[in-house]
């Protein structure tokens, strides 16, 4: 039986929030509406939860599906072909939630989806980078799971690439922003070797693919944008 649930508001992290509060069973299965289900996939995602036990997630494999038009493309790809655990600060993002299983307890120990972040937000992204920083910072592994296979609908155009870009690092640099300490640097450390990279890239990429040198200009733009834009609404809140 499916439910839909209608809501004023907008946003995936408040739509997923909203569907795991109505939802009646301790696991939680997740995907996203551009997916495309393979006939073993939940079955696969569903097992591989129950067996890792209370304090793992689950997040399965993401290939690209066929292209819906002549430029189509598919982004956040994952297509490793072995199980790997993730645990402790692993320094990238890894958890998938547009392919992910869960227990309902382990959310309500670490707390939701961040509602300020992901489409549909000024951060646009990075909804699912935060969940995951949290999981790992709690002691739970993150289990990526080759057999709980999903397809990326690639009905996205080309000429989209570059607004695309600026809203992950929109809602990449909140989400480095939202843990910012000079206690501990360790979002300072990534955010900064994100930059350094598009530099240390750049003279190539103008040479010889100029589509992906303006892709990076338009990431790090939003990146730095998405920070400064939350660190100043953050001051302004603690005034």
């Amino acid at each position: 039986m499916f439910r839909y649930i209608w809501s004023e508001r907008k946003g995936v992290s408040l739509g997923r929030n909203m569907a795991i509060a109505n939802a009646s069973h301790p696991l939680l299965v997740l995907t996203d509406d551009d997916m495309l289900m393979t006939p073993i996939w939940f079955d696969a995602i569903v097992r591989a939860l129950v067996r890792a036990g209370e304090r793992s997630i689950i997040t399965g494999q993401v290939l690209a599906a066929a292209n819906e038009n002549e430029e189509g493309f598919a982004p956040s790809i994952k297509a490793e072909k072995h199980s790997i655990i993730y645990q402790g600060r692993v320094g990238k993002d890894i958890l998938y939630t547009g392919n992910m299983a869960i227990h309902r307890s382990t959310l309500q120990h670490i707390g939701m989806f961040d509602e300020r972040l992901g489409p549909g937000t000024p951060y646009p992204a990075a909804e699912d980078n935060d969940l995951g920083f949290r999981l790992l910072e709690a002691n739970y592994r993150i289990i990526y799971e080759p057999d709980a296979l999903l397809y990326h609908r690639a009905w996205r155009s080309k000429q989209e690439t570059l607004q695309l870009s600026w809203n992950y690092g929109r809602g990449q640099g909140a989400f480095y922003a939202k843990y910012f300490s000079l206690r501990d640097i360790h979002m300072m450390r990534r955010m900064l070797k994100d930059v350094l990279k598009y530099f240390l890239h750049l003279p190539a990429h103008i040479v010889f693919d100029r589509m992906q040198a303006q892709q990076g200009l338009c990431f790090i733009a939003g990146l730095v944008s998405g920070a400064l834009h939350w660190t100043i609404n953050g001051l302004r809140g603690n005034l």
